[in-house]
């Protein structure tokens, strides 16, 4: 059968069937709330299987008592001034929440002058957990700084007690060179080992906290990845879904047109008859509903492109801290060098040390050494603090 030849009421049929089929959730209600008309997407919403168990109902049965008010507010508003929106969760079981964005729009001139509504509604749960996802890493991000700058604070301590410990060396040979009582220099040598000791400790201690924070950063930057994956799978899927709904729009304002030029003639002769304001009604309905998708679009693409900048940010700001661990990573490096280098310093100083102790203590019980012992020992010293002194 040709196009031309199709029956009015037959178009109207296709139309309401369009409309049932929509993925977007469309009803229409009364100036009090009740269901006068629902898509097969609304019904879903409410948990019903067919018209019976929502139409001729309340709509504010479905949602939460503590929000019911705000929904009362939102009806009032939409009919009595204009297009509104409010975001409210639907209550199809006992327990089963689904949070809403519902978009209403006022329908003052319909055939069975009804004052109503036209409400349209979105699910907002994925576009919450996304930015619930953003803002939990963004927090872990601000906790790795944290660890970071304490790691440094502690670098910065077992630095000072290093030279510290240096100045204490210095202090121990001057001592020694002075011939004070080798008992007293071994007390503080032992003391010097056992501060030593302490400050491979906090070093260690240190370097494990490095460690754990470069952890906690790749930890971070693979969550990164991972949001990135799903953002553009939400995109992907928005995407796909903002096609379908043109492809819907442009079949069906061809169709509209085809079904105008086809009764053009038809419609000349009853101008004024009750058919023609009823199709012009619908297609008043038609075009509004066009219209509310294609805002809601704007808003959807508005949406997409600002959580897209806020992973942008995240992203550059988990970068910056990885150069600044790669950093903290070369000074740790540095900084064992050189505390291999002092330790085995020591060694030889602690070695040379016992060495003139056992000297003294054989010059105090009465041993004698031609040629002088002691000069030699003396000479071995003064060889040592002037390569502590360069080394320094």
């Amino acid at each position: 059968m040709q196009n031309q030849e199709l029956d009015p009421s037959v178009e109207v049929a296709h139309l309401r069937r369009l409309l049932d089929t929509q993925p977007v959730c469309l009803m229409r209600l009364a100036a009090d709330g009740t269901v006068l008309a629902a898509n097969d997407a609304a019904l879903a919403l409410l948990g019903v299987t067919s018209g019976a168990g929502a139409l001729g109902r309340n709509f504010a049965h479905w949602v939460p008592p503590d929000q019911r008010e705000r929904w009362r507010a939102f009806t009032i508003g939409v009919v009595q001034g204009g297009p509104a929106s409010v975001e409210c969760e639907v209550v199809a079981q006992p327990g089963d929440r689904h949070p809403m964005l519902f978009h209403g729009v006022p329908l003052t001139e319909h055939p069975d002058g009804v004052v109503s509504m036209v409400v349209s509604a979105r699910a907002v749960a994925g576009q919450r957990q996304l930015e619930t996802a953003i803002v939990e890493l963004e927090e872990q991000l601000l906790e790795r700084d944290a660890e970071r700058i304490k790691a440094r604070a502690r670098l910065a301590e077992a630095e000072d007690g290093r030279r510290q410990l240096a100045e204490k060396v210095v202090a121990l040979e001057a001592r020694l060179h002075a011939r004070e009582v080798c008992s007293e220099d071994e007390r503080q040598l032992r003391q010097l080992r056992a501060d030593l000791e302490a400050r491979d400790e906090a070093l260690a201690s240190a370097d494990a906290a490095r460690r754990a924070a470069e952890a906690h950063c790749a930890k971070a930057l693979a969550d990164v990845r991972q949001l990135e994956v799903a953002l553009e799978e939400f995109a992907a899927r928005q995407q796909q879904i903002t096609d379908e709904r043109a492809a819907e729009r442009q079949r069906a304002r061809q169709m509209a047109e085809s079904a105008a030029a086809r009764h053009e003639q038809a419609l000349t002769d009853a101008l004024h008859g009750p058919e023609w304001e009823r199709l012009t009604a619908r297609l008043k309905e038609r075009e509004a509903a066009v219209r509310t998708l294609e805002q809601r679009e704007q808003e959807a693409r508005a949406q997409r492109d600002a959580l897209q900048a806020r992973l942008e940010d995240a992203l550059g700001t988990c970068r910056e801290r990885e150069a600044a661990l790669h950093q903290l990573e070369r000074a740790h490096t540095e900084l064992a060098a050189a505390h291999a280098a002092a330790a085995a310093e020591h060694d030889r100083f602690v070695g040379a040390l016992r060495e003139y102790a056992t000297r003294l203590e054989a010059l105090v019980n009465g041993g004698t050494r031609a040629g002088g012992g002691p000069p030699a020992a003396d000479g071995a010293l003064a060889t040592h603090s002037r390569r502590e002194e360069g080394h320094s």
